[in-house]
């Protein structure tokens, strides 16, 4: 048996003028790495670059070359796959990096798209930066602007390549999907709005794939930021009950004008507890109060006394970009009860993941000084995941996987990075 390890890290955080957040990012991700002592290991990065993209992206190579030369007593053979012009229409900001153990450097081969074979990697480390859209290695796609007319077109995307190891065919595939922009739309006329997208688009890697593989037995990985989010309405319904919501400040009409365009989206199916689909349409909000438009929705304690201080009995309150709940350690110490609302992954029963035993990879402090808090921008959530196709289940099932984020106590960003490792047999 010889062990494989996926990683997946939103790594939008790291790339600052300071760049103060890469030196310990790098130390827990090569703790990780080496301590797994895995013959083959697949790092997914989201976001190279950071926000700041046009001022940062330099810095991606060199944190890559930073990495490699940790682990290159154990890792001699290396390629990573850098998205990092920006300058390009179909820019991604996607990385993706492979690793093979000295061990193992005969038994790791990458798939020639174009020739049609397995190529040996060469020693050392190859960082491929430009014309990513010619290289015969790898298939990258930004999703197509039709997915969501209404919005700025993004960096959302993903790269696949194809891997022989050990006489195990991988297709992995780093994907970003797209995110919730507006935390207020989560509560209006469409709580399904982002979902419905997100769900557009995993459709859309999926036939890539089915095309691409045209039958060929492969374990399929996709694993990413794929931005998945609890169910709003009921997550809400949980954190608010016997509280009213109390609408706060009718303006940004143009903004509102524009999302209410997309208030048409096709719904998400959830399962419910019974194991069934259904949509939910109990909405947190009256219907007369959503057709107002609002900069803020709070939802405060049902008391007798008017006069109370409206601030004390707020319980959570919503903007654009803020989730602000009263009790942020309750929050994060309750994660187990409301994983029960991680409903996206059931629209695709084809897909399998490992059971989820940690707590929302999303959205941790970016303050070296308070790393182990959630930011108060978005309800937590999932976001980082590793899904697989059923070739792939049984691989992993047989092969004691390890499904967990880490760096808990480092500050990594707003996302923590997650792992899988497991077992492939030697033949």
């Amino acid at each position: 048996m010889r062990r494989v390890l996926f990683l997946t890290a939103n790594v939008g955080s790291l790339f600052e003028e300071d760049a103060r957040l890469q030196g310990q990012w790098l130390n827990v991700i090569t703790e990780r790495i080496l301590g797994e002592q895995a013959e083959f290991v697949v790092m997914h990065m989201q976001e190279t670059g950071g926000k700041n993209f046009q001022q940062c992206s330099g810095q991606v190579p060199g944190l890559v070359q930073k990495l490699y030369d940790r682990i290159r007593q154990e890792y001699p053979v290396a390629r990573a796959i850098l998205d990092i012009d920006f300058e390009q229409d179909m820019y991604t900001a996607l990385g993706s990096m492979y690793f093979v153990r000295k061990s193992s450097v005969d038994k790791v081969e990458q798939y020639n798209f174009i020739a049609g074979r397995y190529e040996r990697l060469n020693p050392g480390i190859e960082m491929i930066t430009k014309d990513l859209e010619n290289y015969s290695l790898v298939i990258k796609q930004k999703f197509p602007k039709h997915f969501w007319p209404a919005f700025k077109w993004g960096r959302k995307g993903f790269v696949h390549v194809r891997f022989r190891f050990n006489k195990h065919y991988f297709d992995l595939v780093n994907v970003h999907l797209f995110h919730d922009e507006n935390n207020l739309a989560l509560i209006h006329e469409n709580p399904n709005l982002y979902s419905s997208n997100r769900q557009r688009a995993l459709a859309f890697v999926l036939a890539h794939l089915k095309e691409t593989q045209n039958g060929h037995p492969s374990h399929t990985f996709l694993f990413g930021d794929l931005n998945f989010r609890l169910d709003s309405t009921r997550f809400l319904n949980k954190l608010t009950a016997a509280t009213e919501s109390h609408p706060i400040d009718e303006s940004d009409l143009h903004s509102h004008a524009s999302m209410a365009n997309n208030l048409n989206a096709p719904q998400v199916l959830h399962s419910n507890s019974g194991g069934d689909l259904e949509v939910s349409n109990k909405l947190p909000l009256p219907t007369e109060q959503l057709r107002r438009t609002v900069s803020a929705v709070e939802f405060r304690r049902e008391v007798a006394n008017e006069d109370s201080d409206s601030e004390t009995n707020c319980v959570l309150r919503i903007e654009k970009k803020r989730f602000d709940y009263f009790n942020a350690k309750q929050l994060l110490q309750d994660w187990k009860s409301y994983l029960e609302f991680d409903f996206e992954t059931k629209a695709f029963p084809e897909l399998y993941e490992v059971p989820i035993n940690f707590p929302p990879t999303y959205p941790w402090s970016e303050d070296p000084t308070d790393c182990g808090v959630l930011m108060k921008t978005r309800a937590p959530a999932w976001c980082d995941r590793v899904l697989m196709n059923e070739n792939a289940w049984r691989v992993v099932q047989s092969g004691a996987p390890a499904y967990h984020s880490f760096g808990r106590d480092t500050c990594m960003g707003d996302h923590k990075p997650v792992y899988l490792s497991f077992a492939v047999p030697d033949s």
